[in-house]
């Protein structure tokens, strides 16, 4: 996929990897950022597209790979309506379909709101593609006015449920519940009424456009305005991302509310050692057992060695401690570090190949993370 950047003469095979990269992880940092009006629309396109393939993996490889109870990465079991263990070679025609089902009606649906904007078509449809898969590429610095913020914060809101909510509202698929994403929307309407008490001077539809494109991990300033006291919530909301079958990256809910269910109904046995106990989150007949506490629990310190690693790497370049710190955080989540989070946008393309080469593999350990492929080798060489 990055040949096309490469044959077209737009930058070197390293730049255009990095490009490919950060598109298919839903980076969306991108070396072109100074000089986007010199790429011709079909690039531009098709470097969109890269979020879209990128996304339509990652969705199957959480489905098929990570959800797989002999791995339970991404505990689906607490979501499925099924008990039966997902088999690869068995299923993934099905999922498959049902993710391109998925991705092709919210799509549809993307473009049909957003052409109630004033974005000309080229625009829309470029956006639709970024909307889709919670990336950070655009076409151009959209500056959205109030309507237009409200509809693209509702699409990324939506983009970050579980995609298969629509298919069990079309009644084409109704394997998974959907009480995870209702803890979503309660968790989103949590952050706007912080927004609203921390940033007085923000309308109501730039508060939700910008806490829509943190939580949905895509990063995207579409106000174009650096407001510094909002910057930790929206940092924060990157930090919990969206539900477990969408392709946003984040920590999720789903594992923020295992490690304090099971905090608290440890606590709990102390304190009344004779009581019964059902330890189950979003109304599930599965328990959390205490190895998916301790799978939970190893992620997140997984998260924080990748963060102070992408910190070291960062330190190699002439950025400011806060914009490093932000930076490393933010890929750490696959979010864009736009001028949303700092006064000053950071240009990848000014790095040195060493460094771009480290933040490549620190983009695609942070999307699969590194638990998975240590998951992988355990599953398929120890028994």
């Amino acid at each position: 996929m990055s040949l096309p950047f490469w044959l077209g003469g737009y930058s070197s095979f390293l730049n255009s990897y990095f490009e490919t990269v950060s598109g298919f992880t839903s980076f969306g940092a991108s070396i072109f950022s100074n000089k986007i009006n010199i790429l011709d629309p079909p690039i531009l396109l098709w470097r969109s597209s890269t979020q879209v393939v990128g996304s339509i993996f990652f969705v199957m490889s959480i489905i098929l790979v990570f959800g797989n109870r002999a791995i339970n990465i991404y505990p689906l079991k607490f979501i499925t309506k099924k008990k039966d263990t997902v088999y690869f070679s068995i299923n993934f025609e099905n999922v498959f379909n049902n993710t391109v089902y998925a991705y092709v009606i919210i799509f549809l649906i993307s473009i049909f709101f957003l052409n109630l904007t004033d974005l000309r078509m080229f625009d829309k449809f470029n956006l639709s593609l970024t909307i889709i898969s919670t990336g950070g590429f655009q076409s151009s610095n959209l500056i959205l006015g109030g309507f237009d913020q409200i509809i693209v914060s509702i699409l990324l809101i939506f983009s970050s449920l579980n995609i298969f909510l629509i298919l069990g509202i079309l009644r084409i698929n109704n394997t998974y519940t959907h009480e995870e994403d209702k803890y979503f929307l309660i968790s989103l309407t949590f952050f706007i009424l912080i927004l609203f008490i921390f940033s007085s001077d923000l309308s109501f539809s730039e508060i939700l456009v910008q806490l829509s494109s943190a939580i949905s991990n895509s990063g995207i300033n579409f106000t174009n305005n650096y407001n510094p006291n909002i910057t930790f919530i929206l940092v924060t909301a990157s930090f919990f991302g969206g539900c477990l079958i969408s392709s946003t990256s984040g920590f999720k809910i789903t594992r923020v509310l295992i490690i304090f269910n099971k905090i608290y109904f440890e606590l709990l046995r102390l304190l009344t050692p004779s009581a019964v106990i059902n330890s189950t989150i979003f109304k599930s007949g599965e328990k959390i057992e205490f190895k998916d506490f301790y799978s939970t629990s190893l992620l997140l310190l997984l998260y924080i060695l990748l963060f102070v690693s992408l910190s070291f790497v960062l330190t190699l370049e002439n950025i400011s401690f806060e914009n490093s710190f932000l930076t490393s955080i933010l890929l750490t989540f696959n979010t864009l570090p736009s001028t949303k989070y700092m006064s000053d946008g950071v240009n990848f393309n000014s790095f040195s190949d060493l460094s771009k080469i480290l933040t490549i593999l620190m983009l695609i350990l942070s999307k699969v993370t590194p638990i998975s492929l240590l998951a992988l080798i355990k599953y398929r060489y120890i028994k």
